[in-house]
């Protein structure tokens, strides 16, 4: 339990108008496709579930660069400041297919710390959400990228996952006050976003709060950055190195300054590209807040993981969720393991 006098702007994550909000927000994003109307849409339709899987992502590689020059890194040390910082991430999973269209469940996880503690969590979902052809004529989504968006479920999915995250992500940036709002990824508009839920407005309203707004990214695919990451593996204490010329060169529309940065004070910790937009322009004192606040772990932000963990979907909940779906929706299970069966055979192998 936490001090509620030292942080009394967080009694709203006690309370359910905070969750309401959320979810309002992104039903307004999501527009026609939310699961209010499920068991009307599904009742008596054909639908088959699908299969448990992960999509194969090929790497991209950044070839003829010259070779980074030296670069001094600067240390960061933790900050006595207490500073409130709530990290978000969420996952979506690819459930069943109708005639009509597709539908996925969506989850995220909110996560508060400051004084180097976790002071309070949020799980929000899991949520159905019905993508149709309806949808997309009341989205305003590109003609093109709306038809790949009902055929390929990883496009789709990453849709749900943005707006959602957006919807969450704007909530936060309100309430929240001189405050760190710490995102999964990098900061950068995206196709999928809804005009009202954009990572512009995010900054923005950040920015009226007096909030920072961080991204962290896990992995990057700019192969030239392995050679600052090199160098502050090399010292023994926390610090970052400002990548933005190389990285503003080699992706487009980034926004807030691009650092490369080593939260752990170890050797050999993990270093990752972080995006930010610091409400003082101060990125270092950003920096110095975060560690000063949130616990790191191996480099990483434990806000960020428990978030990560608490928006994952298991296999048993997907097994849940088709399970509550066929019986509650009226749907007719079509099972295509049977079809393939019956048309290749036991396989005696």
């Amino acid at each position: 339990m936490f001090n509620m006098n030292a942080n009394a702007h967080l009694n709203f994550y006690l309370e359910k108008d905070c969750v309401t909000e959320f979810e309002n927000t992104f039903r307004k994003s999501m527009k026609m496709s939310f699961s209010d109307r499920l068991e009307d849409i599904l009742k008596g339709r054909s639908i088959i579930f699908d299969s448990i899987g992960q999509p194969i992502v090929p790497a991209r590689t950044e070839e003829g660069l010259e070779q980074a020059r030296t670069v001094t890194p600067t240390a960061v040390y933790p900050s006595e400041k207490v500073t409130v910082v709530g990290a978000i991430d969420s996952s979506v999973v690819h459930l069943a297919r109708t005639d009509e269209g597709r539908l996925y469940a969506a989850k995220s996880g909110v996560v508060v710390s400051s004084g180097r503690r976790i002071r309070h969590h949020i799980r929000l979902g899991p949520m159905l959400i019905y993508l149709t052809e309806e949808f997309l004529r009341n989205s305003k989504i590109d003609h093109n990228l709306g038809n790949l968006l009902l055929v390929d479920s990883s496009i789709a999915k990453r849709l749900i996952r943005i707006r959602l995250e957006r919807a969450i992500q704007l909530v936060l940036s309100s309430r929240l006050n001189n405050s760190i709002v710490l995102i999964d990824g990098a900061l950068r508009p995206s196709v999928f976003e809804d005009s009202t839920c954009t990572i512009n407005r995010v900054i923005e309203a950040s920015s009226l709060s007096n909030n920072d707004v961080l991204g962290l990214s896990k992995r990057t695919n700019l192969t030239i950055l392995n050679q600052f990451e090199d160098l502050l593996k090399a010292i023994p204490y926390s610090s970052y190195i400002d990548a933005g010329c190389v990285i503003k060169s080699l992706v487009r529309n980034t926004l807030g300054n691009n650092l490369l940065v080593k939260l752990g004070k170890n050797e050999s910790e993990y270093v990752f590209r972080v995006d930010i937009c610091s409400a003082n322009g101060n990125d270092l004192e950003c920096l110095e807040k975060l560690i000063g606040n949130d616990i790191v772990f191996r480099s990483y932000p434990e806000s960020l993981r428990i978030a990560h963990h608490l928006s994952t979907f298991t296999p048993t909940e997907v097994s849940s969720l088709k399970g509550f779906i066929s019986r509650n929706y009226g749907a007719q299970v079509v099972d295509e393991t049977a079809t393939r069966k019956n048309i290749l055979g036991v396989s005696f192998v």
